[in-house]
């Protein structure tokens, strides 16, 4: 019984977190455009650095790597001889996603203040979060892939990103709701996170392809929850392929992810204001 109980919370956490993003998406909009303001608060250069920082990665990368140390690849493996090609394809995915977890993950506390004194839907903060971090890192994401156009990497297969990138920010999605309610509890969440994000981005074929890796070790790749998500980046955008059998674990990734946190948060969520 306990556990039909906790199954059936499981399949409706995130239709009560969807449904609370709907329902109060004015103040979504709001805690949304508070978030973009806050990250370039007092700067001179304001939103125009959305575009000066990716385009200085983009430029310092092809300069290192393209230049200096004049890395390439095999083309047949990856669609591109070129490594600062390969390496911004999973890159700029991977920085909204890492980011975003980050992010996510002391927001509750952050937003104390109003949590404690004001009747508001804590949904939102994490949404809000890494909806963020998505948007100005989608700015890279989309300087590269304009460059891709005009280097004639365009195909069919592109129609297939926003499907994509739905599925990661989902998945994201459910990591950071665990993250957010976990740090509440345990005030420790973000330094472990930063160690384990760290160790995560090296395991994950992001700056090295599949083929560097010894053979007996790639069956593991697949209990890595954002390799799927890192290789259709890199299919989709260079090889102008997508791999159903990747697309459908990233699918399963995304669903466990999604269901697990939100039921998570949902669970939690009732005894932030007590601890905060």
């Amino acid at each position: 019984m306990y556990l039909l109980h906790t199954l059936r919370g499981m399949a409706i956490a995130p239709i009560h977190w969807a449904l609370a993003l709907v329902r109060h998406r004015g103040l979504f909009k709001e805690f949304f455009a508070r978030e973009i303001r806050g990250r370039f608060a007092g700067s001179m250069g304001g939103s125009f650095w959305l575009m000066i920082t990716p385009l200085s990665q983009i430029l310092i990368y092809s300069f290192v790597f393209g230049v200096i140390l004049k890395i390439r690849l095999s083309h047949q493996e990856v669609g591109t001889e070129s490594f600062v090609l390969f390496l911004l394809a999973g890159l700029f995915p991977w920085m909204a996603f890492s980011e975003g977890l980050m992010r996510c993950t002391g927001i509750l506390i952050e937003n104390a203040n109003i949590i404690t004194k004001v009747v508001l839907p804590v949904e939102l903060l994490p949404t809000v979060g890494l909806s963020g971090t998505f948007f100005v890192n989608g700015f890279g994401m989309s300087l590269f892939v304009a460059y891709l156009v005009w280097a004639g990497f365009i195909s069919w297969t592109w129609l297939w990103l926003p499907v994509l990138i739905l599925l990661f920010f989902l998945f994201a999605l459910g990591l950071a709701a665990f993250m957010a309610a976990l740090c509440v509890f345990l005030r420790d969440t973000q330094q472990i996170l930063s160690i384990i994000i760290f160790v995560w981005f090296y395991l994950t074929p992001i700056i090295y392809p599949i083929s560097m890796i010894p053979s007996k070790f790639q069956a593991y790749l697949y209990f890595n929850p954002v390799f799927p998500f890192i290789q259709l980046f890199q299919q989709i955008l260079l090889r102008q392929t997508m791999d159903p059998k990747l697309l459908g674990i990233a699918t399963i990734w995304t669903v466990l992810s999604l269901f697990l946190g939100t039921f998570f948060f949902e669970r939690l969520k009732h005894s932030f204001a007590d601890v905060l």
